[in-house]
């Protein structure tokens, strides 16, 4: 008997808790449809670690609400904001255990939404101070932007978004090239990268010759006259070298806008450096030309 009454008690508490932590979720979207947030939050991040409630779809999908309202309340302005993430994290796992189907369409709006925020403060990060954090964010826009399609084609803002970043680099490297020389090599990853997407994009060719060309300039400049023979022999070799690398990138930049005057500007300087000075003259009366007819 009194193991019978002992049983009865256990299972009457244990009822009682898996009441208590539903009604976790029901107090939750209670407390959120009040405006009191940090309570709301309290109790659904109770229900969704608890075994009774983390299988249940809804306690995910109301959480994902919960931390967007935080999100759009209190972290606007924080480009790293973990209410956001957790929110799209949240609305994810609903889409992962979902069976019904109802609610698939205002889940998949709040993703796409949170994940734009995300892309703005991407683009709005994209200067000398905030690059990192710029990169960071535009690769976790595509990331949780699959969650909505999975197909979605992002060459276009690839390429918008690295050329941009290439000039950021561009603005770094130049202030102090000594101590910032790993960033040439980030501003070569990001042309190559672009022109890995789109071997015709104008800017990326243009901007890759001209990184080039610059780098072999830029180490003339520094020569002094009591640069012996040897190391002097060294240096020109080098700037040969990025001349000749420079010179592919900046002929494909010609090709695709032959009147260009900062191609056939670049185009030409780089010709005369490798001593083909015909080549040389050729651009040069091109270059001519299309400004005798922009004075008529």
């Amino acid at each position: 008997m009194r193991r019978r009454t002992y049983i009865s008690l256990m299972l009457v508490m244990l009822a009682s808790m898996v009441f208590a932590q539903k009604s976790h979720v029901t107090k939750a979207l209670k407390y959120y449809q009040a405006g009191k947030l940090d309570t709301a939050k309290s109790f659904i991040d109770s229900a969704s670690v608890h075994p009774e409630t983390v299988s249940d779809p809804l306690t995910w999908y109301y959480r994902g609400f919960i931390y967007k309202e935080i999100y759009n309340k209190h972290e606007k302005s924080d480009k790293e904001s973990p209410s956001r993430v957790s929110a799209i994290q949240s609305f994810h796992k609903f889409l992962e255990m979902d069976t019904v189907g109802k609610l698939k369409e205002s889940t998949l709006k709040s993703i796409q939404y949170l994940s734009t925020t995300i892309y703005n403060d991407a683009a709005t990060s994209l200067n000398v101070r905030e690059y990192q954090l710029a990169v960071s964010n535009f690769e976790n826009y595509k990331k949780y932007m699959r969650f909505v399609d999975p197909t979605k084609d992002f060459t276009d803002l690839d390429i918008q978004f690295h050329l941009v970043l290439g000039q950021v680099y561009t603005q770094v490297y130049e202030k102090d090239r000594k101590a910032n020389q790993a960033f040439f090599n980030k501003i070569k990853d990001v042309y190559y990268y672009v022109i890995e997407l789109d071997s015709n994009n104008l800017s990326a060719n243009y901007n890759l010759g001209i990184l080039y060309y610059n780098e072999a300039v830029n180490i003339i400049k520094q020569l002094d006259y009591e640069t012996d023979l040897i190391t002097l022999e060294l240096i020109q070799d080098e700037c040969v070298g990025l001349f000749k690398q420079s010179l592919p990138y900046m002929h494909k930049a010609y090709e695709l806008n032959p009147k260009r005057r900062e191609t056939l500007i670049g185009l030409s300087g780089i010709y005369f450096s490798l001593n083909e000075l015909e080549k040389s003259d050729e651009i040069q009366l091109q270059l001519e030309q299309i400004e005798k007819e922009e004075q008529r």
